[in-house]
């Protein structure tokens, strides 16, 4: 009986040291709690327990911020920002119910200065993660706080579109190199709406930045930066200063050839962007040249008499960049294999459609040197009646051509192109017969955009362009002019945007700013346009930054 009693007794140790064990275990990690309703409410500081806040004569200590809650500490890279920005890492980070910050032990706090500590969203409940509500904690070293603020938005300065995380920021130093060699004395990081707010501010006048800090420096010392500017000194005083609107923008680089493919008859020039400007030359060797700007690719065709090498060289504002030997080795291979073709056709038996008010286009893989019109026919219905047609060059590509006629809605066409009736720089032709199905689609399946623009000034010049998307279908240049009006016919029913740009240097394209030069990158007006539906004229009137 004895041995009895002692084993029960120890079953029921086992038993209470199991039952403490998960109690315990329950103590140090907690769990969100299974059923009820759900959490919306976000973690609330208990100021009972937590340091002041809005301190004056703040001397450097730990902070803690007590939670009525447990709480989850998440991003704190990007969510937790100091203005002004401290020399040294910090450390943040949760025990129990508290978050504490902590100074590196070498931090210096500015005199006299009112520092905010912005957590953002790095504090959410553990259960259902709803972010603490605008959480700073805001102190001041001198005798009072600062209470001024400025507000603003940032955006892109050709597309408008908020630009989210870039930071704002204030100089007290007035240099216009201030930027490059000076952290900011106050900041704050723009919203996924591209807002900003820097609150507790002293009055003064101050130097206004947008930047999007690629090495977290709080410095503009990488070209692949985007900054903006404000056009004149910040004053903040007595008054409510105006929200500022920034325009953030990436310095033109210069033109560099990052690369080039070459076969005989074609080097492809690859540029880091756009190339514009720029200026080639090379031996006259009695080629023939034909150059095609493909975005940042220029395609240089070209075709010699002799297999000679020779060199192309790559020159922007008359300063050597680069040269390109040209070898020509592959010159009887590239003749034994090649031929003309279309590039965009699908053949005889998948029919095409075609805009009856447009013409209809027809890539070839080699530029063109010339057509033999008579090899070419386009047939009607399934009689196949021949039809008059223009068959001709497109202005900005010579591979491409473009076929017009006096198309019947609805109709059934066939195009028929002849051996040896394309003939490219190269004395080489289409080998074989090109047969492509057309079916001409009915006008009132596309719509008309009739635009009236106002607001323009007759000093300025402009470039109007129909966008859809993020294609440009159509543009034009303006000049002297105060109004205009203009038609885009037979487009597919879509939304449409119409972007003005005031061409300041009248060069055709939007340039971005520079901040040595003090130049804003050029205005770009643009306004979304209502739905054009089917068989509709859709008239708009659009005045210019109204």
């Amino acid at each position: 009986q004895l041995i009895v009693s002692i084993f029960a007794a120890m079953y029921r140790l086992l038993f209470f040291v199991i039952g403490l064990g998960f109690l315990l275990s329950q103590c140090a990690n907690p769990l969100p709690p299974v059923g009820g309703e759900k959490d919306e409410q976000p973690p609330q500081v208990d100021t009972t327990r937590s340091t002041p806040n809005f301190q004056t004569n703040f001397v450097k200590q730990r902070i803690e911020l007590a939670f009525d809650e447990w709480v989850v500490l998440e991003d704190v890279f990007n969510q937790v920002v100091v203005s002004p920005p401290l020399e040294y890492d910090y450390d943040v980070r949760l025990r129990g119910k508290k978050l504490r910050f902590e100074f590196a032990e070498e931090e210096v706090l500015r005199e006299n200065a009112t520092y905010t500590i912005n957590f953002g969203e790095a504090i959410k409940d553990l259960t259902e993660k709803n972010p603490a509500d605008n959480l700073r904690f805001v102190f001041s070293t001198g005798p009072f706080l600062d209470s001024l603020e400025l507000s603003g938005i940032l955006v892109d300065a050709f597309t408008e579109e908020p630009v989210e995380g870039a930071l704002f920021m204030l100089y007290e130093n007035l240099a216009d190199t201030v930027v490059r060699t000076e952290r900011p004395f106050y900041f704050a990081r723009a919203d996924e709406e591209g807002k900003f707010k820097i609150e507790n501010i002293r009055a003064g006048t101050f130097k206004g930045f947008a930047l999007e800090d690629v090495n977290f420096n709080y410095l503009f010392d990488q070209q692949t930066e985007r900054i903006g500017f404000a056009d004149s000194l910040i004053i903040l005083g007595d008054g409510r200063t105006p929200d500022q609107t920034i325009k953030i923008f990436e310095e033109a680089a210069d033109l560099r050839l990052l690369d080039n493919e070459q076969r005989y008859g074609l080097v492809k020039m690859i540029f880091n962007q756009p190339p514009k400007d720029y200026q080639i030359s090379y031996p006259d060797l009695g080629q023939t040249i034909v150059e095609e700007l493909d975005k940042d690719t220029l395609k240089f065709w070209y075709h010699q008499p002799e297999a000679l090498p020779w060199r192309i060289i790559v020159r922007k504002d008359t300063i050597l960049q680069d040269t390109i030997q040209i070898e020509n080795e592959e010159r009887d291979e590239f003749f034994a294999k090649a031929n003309v073709n279309p590039l965009n056709l699908k053949g005889k038996k998948s029919s095409m459609a075609v805009n009856p008010s447009k013409p209809f286009p027809v890539l070839f893989n080699l530029p063109v040197d010339s057509v033999r019109l008579d090899s070419i026919q386009v047939l009607e219905d399934t009689l196949l009646t021949p039809i008059p047609f223009t068959f001709t060059a497109d202005s900005l590509n010579s591979r491409r051509y473009l076929l017009q006629a006096s198309w019947k809605e609805k109709v059934d066409y066939e195009l028929q192109i002849a051996p040896n009736a394309i003939v490219s720089i190269y004395t080489l032709s289409n080998q074989d017969t090109i047969t492509q199905a057309l079916k001409i689609e009915d006008r009132k399946r596309f719509g008309n955009i009739v635009l009236n623009v106002t607001g323009l000034s007759a000093d300025s010049t402009y470039v109007l362009q129909l966008v859809q998307e993020k294609n440009v279908l159509q543009e034009l240049s303006l000049d002297s002019l105060t109004s205009t009006k203009q038609e885009f016919n037979a487009l597919a029913p879509s939304t449409y945007t119409v972007r003005i740009i005031t061409d300041w240097n009248a060069n055709g394209r939007w340039d971005s700013g520079n901040y040595d030069q003090q130049l804003q990158p050029e205005p770009v007006f643009r306004r979304e346009l209502d739905q054009l539906r089917a068989n509709w004229d859709l008239e708009v009137e659009v005045k210019v930054w109204e």
